[in-house]
């Protein structure tokens, strides 16, 4: 008796051939508070409450398109899921407060409706310039000397927002020679803007340096 497929069994086959070798996973960082530990931090308590500006772009070679917004980006990730400050959304910003707003519409019911009067003021301001980006430089290592890699260096002010002081100032480097890079997240994805860059020297480069700027951060006891 000659093999025949039903339909339903040739839709079955199909579907194992376009789907059956597709998966799907969750990308993320780690080492960050749960959603309840972060609503629960007091906003007066140990932990500073930081907001991360856009970092402008100062380095000679231009063309690489928003690289500081990308690295503050970065920046704020990381600060995050090193559990050390209480990190403030300002990118955003704009947006949550349009949601408050949408209870004044009557339109929704009033105890579902996001309160106001209830965001938090930074007390310290992250600045930042990307001061070198160079997917081709010379690294420093006895064990690299003459070999090409990728460099990355911002210059990075912290401000204190009630008197406008800044109360610290260094510059942060990161090589693709260097080691170290995963302490503070893994398998996070690059921001938009910087996906060229992702599984290259540069991007080592990058994280290389986010990793420096955190531990900095950390390090100064805040």
């Amino acid at each position: 008796m000659p093999f025949r497929l039903t339909a339903a069994a040739l839709v079955a086959v199909i579907a194992i051939l376009l789907f059956g070798c597709s998966s799907a996973q969750v990308v993320s960082s780690n080492g960050g508070p749960t959603i309840a530990a972060a609503q629960a931090e007091p906003a007066q308590g140990a932990k500073k409450r930081v907001a991360v500006k856009a970092f402008e772009y100062k380095a000679a070679k231009g063309g690489y398109g928003d690289v500081g917004h990308g690295l503050s980006q970065m920046l704020t990730d990381a600060l995050f899921n090193s559990n050390a400050v209480i990190v403030l959304e300002r990118e955003r910003l704009e947006e949550v407060m349009q949601e408050q707003n949408l209870g004044d519409t009557g339109r929704f019911k009033r105890e579902t409706v996001a309160p106001k009067g209830e965001l938090e003021g930074a007390e310290l301001l992250i600045y930042g310039a990307v001061t070198e980006f160079e997917p081709n430089c010379r690294g420093g290592s006895l064990l690299l000397i003459g070999a090409k890699q990728a460099c990355v260096a911002i210059n990075i002010r912290i401000v204190d927002a009630a008197t406008g002081r800044v109360v610290n100032a260094t510059t942060v480097e990161g090589t693709s020679g260097s080691a170290g890079v995963g302490l503070i997240f893994t398998t996070s994805p690059l921001p938009i803007g910087l996906g060229a860059w992702a599984r290259s020297p540069m991007e080592k480069a990058m994280r290389q340096c986010i990793e420096a700027a955190v531990q900095h951060i950390v390090a100064t006891k805040l």
